[in-house]
C-alpha cells in the first residue's frame, strides 16, 4: 500500500504531531518498546506514511532529543553570559542537571539503554554533527572568559568535553548510589567550576 501524498501544509502539521506523539510514547515506553505503528496510530496516518518524514524511529527519537537539548540550551546558555565565578558556574551546572532529570523524555532515556541503541543505529556523521553543534554553542563563552582573564589554562575542546561529561553522571546514578548521588554531583560540579574559572584572589 503506497503512502498517501500530503500538501506542504499537511506535512508541516504531521511532522509536528510526529514529534509530539513520538516524544510522549518514547517518554513513557522508551525507544525499544515504542513501535512505528504506535506512533502513526497516535498521529492518525498510515504506517507507510511515516517514511515520508523519517527513515527510522531512531531518527525521529534523535530529532526529539536534539529539540529537547535545544530548549535546555535556550534556558541555560544566557546564564553563562553574566559575570562568571566558580560558584555561578557550579550553580548553572546543577540547574542543568536538574532540568535534565525533570524532563520525562530524558528521564526515560537515562533509565534504559536507548542511548546504546542510538549509537548503533544512527550514522556516525549524524552523531559527529551533534557533538560539533554542542561544541559550537559553548565556544563563544569560553572565548569570552579567556578574554576576561577568568578562564584557567586549557584547550577549549577539553573544557567542552568536561562540561558534556558532567551530565553523563546521570547515567551512573545507580552505580554511584542514589543516597550519595546529589552530594557526588555537587562535588563534581564544584571541581569542574573551580578547574575552569579563576577564583577571586587567585
Amino acid at each position: 500500500m503506497m503512502a498517501k501524498g500530503f500538501s506542504e501544509q499537511e506535512k508541516h502539521v504531521i511532522r509536528d504531531k510526529l514529534y509530539e506523539e513520538g516524544k510522549a510514547l518514547f517518554s513513557q515506553y522508551g525507544l525499544k518498546k515504542t513501535s512505528i505503528s504506535q506512533i502513526t496510530k497516535a498521529v492518525g496516518i498510515a504506517q507507510g506514511s511515516f517514511y515520508l518524514f523519517f527513515t527510522s524511529k531512531e531518527e525521529l527519537y534523535f530529532d526529539i532529543l536534539e529539540q529537547e537539548e535545544a530548549e535546555m540550551k535556550a534556558e541555560l546558555l544566557p546564564l553563562l553570559s553574566s559575570g562568571m565565578t566558580p560558584d555561578i558556574l557550579k550553580e548553572i551546572l546543577l540547574i542543568g542537571l536538574k532540568q535534565f532529570e525533570e524532563r520525562p523524555f530524558f528521564k526515560n532515556m537515562l533509565m534504559g539503554d536507548d542511548m546504546e541503541v542510538l549509537m548503533r543505529k544512527l550514522p556516525a556523521d549524524r552523531l559527529h554533527a551533534h557533538i560539533t553543534n554542542d561544541q559550537d554553542a559553548f565556544y563563544p563563552f569560553i572565548q569570552k572568559w579567556k578574554q576576561e582573564g577568568i578562564l584557567k589554562e586549557g584547550k577549549p575542546d577539553v573544557i567542552v568535553g568536561m562540561i558534556r561529561a558532567f551530565f553523563t553522571i546521570i547515567l551512573h546514578k545507580k552505580e554511584i548510589g542514589e543516597d550519595i548521588y546529589p552530594e557526588t554531583a555537587e562535588l563534581l560540579a564544584d571541581c569542574i567550576a573551580n578547574g575552569i574559572i579563576v577564583s577571586k584572589g587567585e
